[in-house]
């Protein structure tokens, strides 16, 4: 029972001092680990890290290696060790207690990329304690046992020989072998045998634990090897002093070991104070020849089996390569910077425009040669300045805010006028746009200045003379405007009286000289109305006035109209619709009607035999809803050459002066059908060859019928009306006879007015069945005098209300029906016309009432 007390703490005194040298070696262990798998790590080769832990794993006593990153993916190597059999809780707590886990920080520049953690097998290490603990416990009980039985049977034989066996006794304790052997010889045969028992149980106990000691050593020694040729140690003890250096460190620092030993360790500038946490940083200290050294310093405390600190490792890095290279990478860095600054100051002093660099305040700090040019001061009086002692701001001036503040609301990087103050005080405009750098990092605000001063005479040169052009375009127009009513008014009592002769009982002779009169007068009606609307394209003034229309329907109205020239000629005219061409679209019937006539009468003019032909078509559709309407204007007429197909559409422009001299015309007409296609939304373009004919093929933009209701009365062929009284209200006498002498002639009676007062006492006076009203007049035009005469009571008041003008468009008809007019005939007076709008006034007013 000694003999197992004895085993027992021999062997826990053993075991503990064993175990805190094993936990200290694997904190160094640990540390060197660390170092070695850095690198890895850092890059992210994990198969290195993997096969590193398993050369831990398997030539250390860890069991078990991981490294845990900071997503929490895991690298394990090992397996943890599970018991075979019985082992008591407080045996593997015992152990797991002194045997624990051993973490480390895997850190580089200030940033962490995960934990090493190396683990014992405690499970192994319990089983076998236990193992071992039962044979002794088990040694013990048998010796117990043998003895109280033996005891008994023996106690006298024992007694006899226990003065010999003290003697004995004292001998062995001072360690005689022989006095043990002969113990052994002359104890009885029963304690001999335990003896024997007991000494072959201790010397197996002892001979294990040698063993493991031993392989534990081999470890050791192993693991030291290998941290002297990576590693730079060194042992501090309690003092702060250096103990033990490896061979690595006494190489790395330059000085010899025995120089070394018993020295305070140096830590940079400072000396190491000691510390009972895990200290890491890098220092800079000196070399034995007074070169730097740059190291990466982990210092671990050694605890003793009291835990107190009893020394320190200390692990350091050679890393003054990294810092060399990391100081190369600022001076290189700080001369780029350096000649980057060069070059944009070059590159700034080369730009022609100013630029200013300032801070978020507004203070200069740099500007370009540019700079100092424009505002005519020396660059150090600039550079210093307030941004606002330079540019007055109109916004900041709005509102009193500084000229940055201004400048944010407007936006950064967008140019604005602003006015610049010179160093001799003259302010002068420039234009100034400000970017804000902070947006890449620097807290600084460029400005890029430019002297608008040239510019800003030359837009007043430039709206000086638009001015100028304007009002001569404004008064050409005028101009062309008056004379244009001027010349209509005397044609429409030409063409008036000529149309009554032709009713008068003639001779054949005269007949055709008053036919001749009549065709002369048109056409010089047409020249006119093209040079009106020559100058009213050219200055812009030309409304297309939309509404719905049945394109057939304006195509046949026009070959209505030219088919007596194209039988004159013996021609063959003809219209066809295609059918895709739909029954209604909204475009601006007029300026349509007006393309074909242009087209299709000099078509006729141009062809002596054949036939004219106009097709129309739907083409593309567009991506605004609207759709392309396709015409062609085919003739066999005389062609044209590829040259003079180049000029065809410019103004005042034909195929060449034969063609004007034998078949007439202004040039007009094709240039004022391109651009009058132009403002539809289509083109116009000509196929031709000289003798083989033309094909004019133009397109408009349309919508679908259903978009516009059109508000025009349609004016119809009617039978003879019945005797009227009917009040004509013009200003022109020439006007009033040809209407008078229409109307009389069919079996009306006519009064007169000059304006609209004298028109309204006209009406108040007699009775009317109708009025002819004029638009234009003086006094008081004919809109006015319709609205007076809407506010009288009736008949007077219901009085039908024929507009009487010159201009027959969508927007003049929309005004004479707002002011309470019934019809519209236009001017110069056509009897058919004419009568067609009474008949639908007369109805209108029926309807009214």
């Amino acid at each position: 029972m000694a003999l197992g007390i004895g085993l027992f703490l021999f062997y826990r005194y053993h075991l503990y001092q064993r175990l805190d040298d094993v936990q200290a070696t694997a904190a160094v262990l640990t540390e060197v680990m660390a170092r070695t798998i850095q690198e890895s790590v850092i890059i992210g080769d994990y198969d290195t890290v993997k096969r590193m832990l398993e050369t831990v794993v398997s030539q250390t006593p860890f069991d078990r290696a991981a490294f845990i990153d900071l997503s929490g993916a895991t690298i394990t190597v090992g397996v943890e060790g599970q018991t075979r059999g019985y082992v008591p809780g407080w045996l593997t707590a015992l152990l797991a207690e002194r045997l624990y886990d051993v973490n480390r920080v895997i850190a580089a520049g200030g940033q962490d990329y995960g934990v090493l953690r190396l683990s014992f097998d405690v499970a192994a290490a319990a089983e076998e304690l236990w193992a071992l603990t039962k044979a002794a416990l088990e040694l013990a009980f048998a010796s117990l046992v043998v003895g109280l039985t033996v005891v008994r049977l023996l106690l006298m034989r024992w007694l006899t020989n226990l003065s010999g066996l003290k003697s004995l006794e004292e001998r062995i304790r001072v360690g005689e072998l022989d006095a043990q052997a002969q113990l052994t010889q002359d104890a009885p045969l029963e304690i001999r045998q335990a003896i024997e028992m007991v000494n072959r149980t201790a010397a197996s106990l002892r001979n294990q634990f040698g063993q493991r000691i031993d392989a534990l050593m081999d470890a050791l020694v192993q693991h030291k090897n290998a941290l002297d040729q990576t590693a730079i140690v060194s042992e501090i003890d309690a003092q702060g002093r250096i103990s033990v250096v490896n061979d690595l460190y006494c190489d790395t620092v330059g000085i010899e070991r025995e120089r070394l030993v018993g020295r305070a360790l140096p830590n940079g500038d400072a000396l190491f104070v000691p510390s009972d946490e895990i200290w890491r940083g890098d220092i800079r200290t000196a070399r034995g020849d007074g070169s730097p050294l740059w190291l990466s310093r982990t210092v671990v405390p050694i605890y003793d089996s009291a835990r107190a600190i009893e020394k320190w490792i200390c692990i350091d890095v050679d890393i003054s390569a990294q810092k060399l290279a990391e100081e190369e990478l600022r001076a290189a860095y700080r001369e780029s910077q350096e000649l980057a600054r060069r070059h944009l100051k070059a590159i700034l002093d080369a730009v022609g425009e100013g630029v200013v660099i300032a801070d978020q305040s507004g203070i200069i700090l740099d500007v370009n040669r540019a700079t100092v040019e424009i505002f005519a001061a020396d660059r150090a009086a600039l550079v210093g300045a307030r941004l606002s002692d330079l540019v007055i701001s109109r916004a900041a001036e709005a509102d009193q805010r500084p000229l940055l503040t201004a400048a944010d609301s407007s936006g950064h990087g967008r140019s604005q006028e602003e006015i610049g103050r010179r160093g001799n005080g003259d302010e002068f405009p420039i234009e100034l746009a400000l970017g804000d750098l902070s947006v890449v990092g620097v807290p600084q605000v460029i400005g890029i200045i430019r002297d608008i001063s040239d510019r800003k005479k030359f837009e007043e040169y430039l709206r000086n003379a638009k001015e100028m052009a304007e009002a001569g375009s404004r008064a050409k127009s005028e101009f062309l405007t008056t004379i244009s009513h001027e010349i209509r008014t005397p044609m429409n009592g030409v063409l008036g009286m000529l149309t009554l002769l032709e009713y008068e009982e003639l001779a054949l002779e005269q007949r055709d000289k008053v036919s001749v009169a009549r065709q002369s007068a048109e056409a010089l009606l047409r020249i006119l109305d093209d040079v009106l609307d020559f100058s009213k394209l050219e200055a812009g003034r030309i409304d297309i006035e939309p509404e719905r229309c049945d394109p057939e329907a304006i195509c046949e109205s026009v070959i209505q109209v030219l088919r007596t020239k194209a039988q004159e000629k013996g021609l063959a005219l003809t219209c066809r619709m295609l059918p895709s061409v739909p029954s209604s679209i909204v475009t601006d019937p007029a300026r349509l009607r007006q393309i074909l006539f242009n087209l299709v009468g000099n078509a006729i003019k141009f062809t002596t035999s054949g036939h004219v032909a106009v097709r129309a078509r739907r083409a593309a559709d567009l991506p605004d809803g609207r759709f392309l309407m396709g015409f062609e204007v085919e003739d066999t007429g005389i062609g044209i050459t590829p040259e003079a197909g180049r000029t065809l559409f410019q103004r005042f422009t034909q195929a060449d002066n034969s063609i004007t001299r034998r078949f007439g015309g202004t040039g007009l007409g094709l240039a004022i059908s391109k651009d009058l296609c132009e403002l539809l939304g289509g083109t116009i373009r000509v196929e031709s060859a000289p003798g083989q004919g033309s094909v004019f093929t133009f397109t408009i933009a349309c919508r679908p019928g259903e978009s516009v209701e059109s508000a025009a009365p349609v004016l119809e062929e009617t039978g003879p009306l019945p005797p009227l009284r009917v009040l004509v209200v013009d200003d022109n006498e020439v006007n009033r006879n040809v209407a008078a002498a229409m109307l009389t002639r069919d079996g009306h009676t006519v009064a007169f007015a000059v304006n609209g007062i004298e028109g309204i006492e006209e009406v108040m006076k007699h009775p009317f069945d109708l009025v002819l009203m004029d638009v234009q007049m003086p006094e008081m035009d004919g809109l006015t005098a319709t609205r007076h005469i809407r506010e009288l009571p009736p008949p007077q008041g219901a009085l039908p209300v024929v507009a009487f003008t010159a201009h027959a468009s969508t927007s003049t008809w929309e005004t004479c029906a707002e002011a309470g007019m019934d019809a519209l005939a236009t001017k110069p007076v056509r009897p058919k016309l004419l009568f067609a709008a009474m008949a639908a006034a007369l109805k209108k007013a029926r309807d009214r009432s």
